[in-house]
């Protein structure tokens, strides 16, 4: 991996991560059972378990569109591009992503930034670099735990051969398994990693879009990580 400081985690270790992080939360709550409850309240975990601030914002780095989202450790706080403030899926999953840059990365971030001026990383489209990736898988296995979602696909999945069978699977799960913040779009992404859909369904929202560099062979960070102005 040349300069980069982070070490790449494996799928395994991003789901067992995730779930930690919501047994975290849901032992310091007064609920009797430990069992996972739907939707998972992502929200609440940022700002009230974790201590982070959410601000939407459109100025500065957010004036563009493609930039979802950011996180400022430093500071405790998550932003969040307007643009998706009406998706709730995509809302959820642009918070679920900072958390996991919270739990995966932020010790190593912190490590690797002293003395260097406040930045944020920031969540875009397109390709990505590996803590980008990482911190996507971590948002869907967050939301939508695995166990979870097996137990609510059951065998529904065993005949899906099309995009279209596999839109309306997702709304099913949607609208009645109890995954009300998450897009179609996730759903189907998220069936295709646990291989509870067939690969040929392909990835939704996989177009090219415009992206913010892939990772320098001096600093990965340059190619994640946008100064806040």
């Amino acid at each position: 991996m040349g300069n980069n400081p982070y070490p790449l985690l494996t799928d395994a270790e991003i789901e067992d991560a995730a779930n930690g992080l919501y047994l975290d939360y849901h032992r310091g709550s007064e609920a009797v059972s430990l069992a996972i409850n739907l939707p998972v309240p992502v929200e609440d975990i940022a700002e009230h378990f974790l201590g982070y601030e959410i601000d939407f914002v459109e100025t500065g780095i957010f004036a563009d569109p493609d930039v979802l989202g950011g996180i400022d450790f430093e500071n405790n706080k998550i932003y969040v591009n307007t643009s998706v403030a009406d998706h709730d899926g995509r809302y959820s999953f642009t918070v679920a992503h900072e958390i996991g840059h919270h739990v995966l990365h932020r010790e190593r971030y912190l490590q690797n930034t002293i003395g260097i001026e406040n930045e944020i990383l920031c969540r875009g489209r397109g390709e990505k670099p590996q803590i980008e990736s990482e911190a996507d898988r971590f948002a869907a296995a967050l939301l939508m735990p695995a166990e979870n979602l097996k137990n609510a696909v059951g065998r529904n999945a065993r005949n899906i051969r099309t995009v279209g069978q596999a839109r309306a699977l997702a709304h099913d799960l949607i609208t009645e398994g109890g995954f009300k913040n998450v897009s179609n779009s996730a759903m189907i992404n998220r069936l295709r990693d646990l291989r509870l859909l067939k690969k040929a369904i392909p990835y939704q929202g996989a177009k090219s879009r415009k992206t913010y560099g892939a990772p320098s062979p001096i600093n990965i960070l340059k190619g994640a990580v946008k100064k806040w102005r």
